[in-house]
């Protein structure tokens, strides 16, 4: 029993989603940095505000978000700037029903130069049931509000195994949460204790030892679509029904996802050294709702892993390290998926765009560039399209500069993409930066394997620009007004 759903008002957080089981309530906010979108939704992306300096992805810490949970409401904020706090819409207020303040937390997980996941753990005082909504109120969770309760600043803090302090209700990734581990210790305890009680030791028969891989055929299968990811692993029939009448259960797999919910451990109970997956995921999954189960398909038991997904990008691998279980661009559309490209409106959408760029149409190929980067925020391609248009036309100082961000974007997206590097020479050019633009190309150059002599044209170009710059005549102040 589990839900799916988008979470956020119109031209607010568009990318946050929701994931709900009988017990708990999971929220994923994709935290992109500041130089993301355009027009409104440029503003609401920012982690500081205008008169501080901004923040991309390397910068962000777990201080510049603050997350409060009581019995009844939930608070979310992020920093406005040095020492202010905005409400995020849609996440603040009563909720539904009670929560287990207790075992209420969160965390942050990195995704390479794209964009930082905060995932959020509500667990239900009453579990049994699900929620139609979150909030008990959307429509004043959802006010354009941005004043911050002032008992934020009292939520306690605490030092984390680095030695920071992080807001009390923060959980490290891959680290369990407080009441986890107290359990955990209860058990230890009462397991000792038994084993105290017991008379002596009895002798048990001697039971075959079962290996993974007797059991497991390793040419893993997927099936992924944009709620969850599916990995099948085929077993031996004869084996299976053996090791089923050996140990006198079918329920012989375990699986761990630690939280965060950005690494996986599956395993065979009987062999735990050999597990059957185990390392850092593609992605993000809700730990909460990942199971296996066994099925008969052609004739064979066939193994599968359920794992819902907190965000619906497709992955361009499963788990690392297990090559059939990667995303190969073996054909032009896998190639747009693993370069930020999947949602099937924004294809289209590019495509009408590059098409006005080669009309010469710079505008309107704008507007659809950014029809594109709605859907798809992360395909630096697009990105890399936007810039190069607008470049066409725009003059104004802080446009070109806006023009600097979408390259930038694209660089920390994919380091290596030679033609952002490109667009950041000639936008540095553009606003007088000649030095740093003959850098960004010199080092576009060597990212670009075909030697284009393109590039020799263009930092010649520049070099004569700064000449050009510095030899201009200026006028003398004594001419200037008063």
């Amino acid at each position: 029993m589990e839900t799916h759903g988008l979470l956020g008002p119109p031209k607010e957080f568009s990318h946050i989603y929701s994931y709900q089981t009988a017990d708990s309530y999971c929220i994923a906010i994709q935290l992109r940095p500041p130089y993301e979108g355009s027009g409104g939704s440029r503003q609401i992306h920012k982690i500081t505000s205008e008169w501080d300096s901004r923040k991309g992805v390397e910068d962000l810490t777990p201080n510049d978000m603050m997350i409060k949970f009581t019995e009844r409401s939930i608070e979310v904020c992020k920093r406005g700037g040095s020492s202010s706090w905005h409400m995020i819409r849609g996440l603040k207020g009563p909720t539904l029903q009670q929560l287990n303040k207790e075992k209420c937390f969160w965390t942050m997980t990195k995704h390479g130069g794209r964009y930082w996941l905060i995932s959020i753990e509500l667990t239900k005082k009453t579990p049994g049931k699900l929620w139609n909504r979150l909030m008990r109120d959307e429509r004043e969770a959802n006010r354009p509000n941005m004043k911050w309760d002032k008992d934020m600043q009292r939520t306690p803090m605490l030092m984390d195994k680095d030695g920071k302090f992080v807001p009390s209700t923060y959980c490290n990734p891959m680290v369990k949460p407080k009441y986890e581990t107290e359990e955990d210790d209860l058990e230890d305890v009462l397991i000792e204790e038994l084993d105290m009680l017991e008379d002596g030791p009895e002798q048990e028969e001697a039971k075959k030892v079962w290996k993974m891989q007797d059991l497991c055929d390793l040419r893993f299968g997927m099936e992924e679509s944009t709620l969850s990811m599916l990995v099948q692993v085929p077993l031996f029939a004869e084996t299976w029904r053996e090791i089923q009448r050996d140990q006198g259960t079918s329920d012989l797999f375990a699986v761990d996802v630690p939280f965060g919910g950005q690494h996986v451990k599956f395993w065979l109970k009987c062999d735990p050294e050999s597990p059957i997956l185990e390392g850092k995921m593609g992605g993000c999954v809700w730990r909460r709702g990942c199971r296996w189960h066994v099925e008969q398909k052609h004739g064979r038991p066939i193994l599968e892993l359920y794992m819902p997904k907190q965000t619906p990008e497709p992955w361009s691998f499963v788990v690392e390290g297990y090559h059939n279980l990667s995303r190969t661009a073996y054909d032009p559309y896998q190639q747009m998926i693993l370069d930020g490209l999947w949602d099937d409106e924004a294809i289209e959408e590019k495509a009408k765009g590059d098409g006005y760029f080669r009309e010469s149409e710079y505008r309107a190929a704008v507007k659809c560039y950014d029809r594109v980067l709605e859907r798809n925020p992360d395909s630096y391609i697009t990105l890399t399209n936007r810039a190069a248009a607008r470049l066409a036309y725009e003059t104004e100082k802080f446009k070109v500069e806006e023009i600097l961000e979408d390259a930038q974007r694209a660089l920390e997206i994919n380091p290596t993409w030679h033609k952002a590097k490109f667009r950041e020479g000639i936008v540095l050019c553009k606003l007088h930066r000649y030095d740093e633009a003959i850098w960004a190309l010199q080092e576009g150059q060597r990212m670009d394997r075909t030697n284009h002599q393109g590039w020799e044209e263009e930092i010649n170009a520049v070099k004569d620009e700064r000449i050009k710059w510095h030899n201009r005549k200026t006028k003398s102040y004594l001419h200037d007004v008063e």
